[in-house]
């Protein structure tokens, strides 16, 4: 109920659509969020008995690297799974999906600081990759780390694909308008800046350790940047 009146709250006035569907949709986006999270815990964790050990072993990164990427994938397939499950009950009642009218706009959808975010996250992982791997004094972890960036650039646009191309849930213009702005909410959040933290969790021995220093404040100010007015909660503003 709290995650509803969090929407009614903000957006008042305006109407978001039948309270069943709309407080489905937002009960699979929370526990989708509560199962990412819980999973960067056990990550973090982990990186702290790793550290406690002193262990240097190449099957510590493979491991994080392997948590990291699943935290990234639960809110595509939670939300995948969620949302179909909320439609098929709602379509012997009264449900019939529907396809916009028109695409959609990619630019409305993915707001110019998620683009920036995206592209910061993952253009200086590849950077802080390659610089390490060209170092050659750890190539073996720099490789992991890339291949980790790699999965979870898949990741990222298999959820902004399935963001941007997935019917709309709706059984009325205020149920589309709550449909429009999940989203939103959920391409901000496809954009989470996991590359940094895999950086963190993993390359965080290496000698270029200025060049991860830098890479991680910039993705934090960015991140701040572009959640400002969204902190991972079911309010969700217009795409900018």
């Amino acid at each position: 109920m709290g995650y509803v009146d969090s929407w009614t709250q903000r957006y008042r006035g305006v109407d978001l659509g039948p309270h069943t569907l709309l407080l489905g949709r937002l009960l699979v986006r929370r526990r989708a969020m509560h199962l990412g999270a819980g999973l960067v815990t056990v990550v973090l964790v982990l990186r702290v008995v790793q550290f406690l050990l002193g262990s240097t072993s190449l099957l510590w990164s493979v491991a994080l690297t392997a948590l990291i990427a699943a935290a990234a994938g639960v809110a595509l397939l939670v939300q995948r799974l969620g949302d179909a499950r909320v439609a098929a009950a709602a379509q012997p009642a009264h449900f019939e999906p529907f396809t916009p009218a028109e695409p959609v706009d990619f630019t409305a959808v993915v707001g110019r600081r998620t683009r920036i975010l995206l592209a910061v996250s993952y253009v200086g992982a590849a950077l802080l990759g390659f610089v390490a791997l060209l170092d050659g004094d750890e190539i073996q972890q720099a490789a992991i780390f890339l291949v980790g960036v790699a999965l979870l650039a898949a990741v990222a646009y298999a959820s902004l694909h399935s963001i941007l191309t997935r019917a709309a849930i709706a059984v009325d213009h205020g149920s589309r308008q709550a449909d429009d702005l999940l989203r939103v909410n959920d391409a901000r959040h496809a954009a989470l800046a996991y590359p940094a933290l895999l950086a963190l969790v993993t390359m965080s021995t290496t000698s270029s350790l200025w060049l991860l220093t830098v890479y991680t404040a910039v993705s934090v100010v960015i991140s701040v940047f572009a959640m400002a007015h969204e902190p991972l909660t079911p309010k969700v503003p217009v795409a900018r």
